[in-house]
């Protein structure tokens, strides 16, 4: 899978300030949201987690290129098959969501983009075992996904703490959103709910896009 909008979206939007100590990405690919979240927080040692050989060799690759290789370490393997004692500040993931679309015959692309080999519910509940006592969870998900999302959020006791709704033409319709969840109701840590349009009518940047992702795109 190439670097797609929606991992630099979460990478960009996700907040690192100084007491996001260890991250883990699930499902890394290329290492994007991996390497984004080194490059916004100077201390955060970050463990990349994928599935797929290929894709773990190629965000290896490009992890090793890069002045970040020393905070980043690439583990090849099933997500719900991970087990640690760590405990990790912040757990971030663009994970397989198109459980309805029509599937391709590529396997590779297959996994890389449906649901059926981590489900968005046993995602989340496996990584709540590894959230630190502040910890939080960060997602970019289908808006199609919103109510399973909030039926897990209930039934996990979960707080939502932010949620941005993706549009990617102005005056179109959201198709995703960004969300950052805890365990438990953070201190100043109100929730909040806002838009971001990518593009305008003229297929142009909006102003907004454009400061978010101002260190990342040239």
């Amino acid at each position: 899978m190439k670097v797609g909008t929606d991992g630099v979206l979460l990478g960009a939007w996700v907040p690192v300030d100084n007491t996001t100590c260890s991250v883990m990405d699930i499902g890394t690919g290329t290492g994007l949201i991996a390497l984004m979240i080194a490059q916004r927080n100077t201390s955060a040692e970050i463990d990349a987690i994928e599935i797929d050989k290929e894709a773990c060799e190629q965000s290896f690759e490009n992890i090793e290129k890069s002045p970040f290789k020393s905070r980043i370490n690439v583990i090849h393997q099933s997500f719900p098959e991970y087990t640690t004692a760590k405990k990790y500040d912040l757990i971030v993931s663009n994970p397989p969501f198109f459980a309805d679309s029509l599937k391709s015959p590529d396997q590779k692309r297959t996994a890389a983009r449906h649901n059926d080999t981590l489900p968005l519910r046993l995602l989340i509940e496996h990584a709540m075992k590894m959230l630190s006592e502040d910890g939080r969870l960060a997602f970019i998900l289908p808006i199609q996904l919103s109510g399973e999302l909030d039926f897990i959020i209930a039934t996990h006791r979960l707080y939502r703490i932010r949620r941005t709704d993706v549009i990617s033409v102005e005056g179109s319709m959201s198709k995703r959103f960004l969300i950052e969840l805890s365990a438990k109701n953070l201190p100043g840590k109100r929730h909040t709910t806002d838009i971001l349009v990518l593009e305008t009518n003229e297929r142009k940047r909006t102003r907004q896009y454009q400061e978010l992702t101002k260190d990342f795109y040239l």
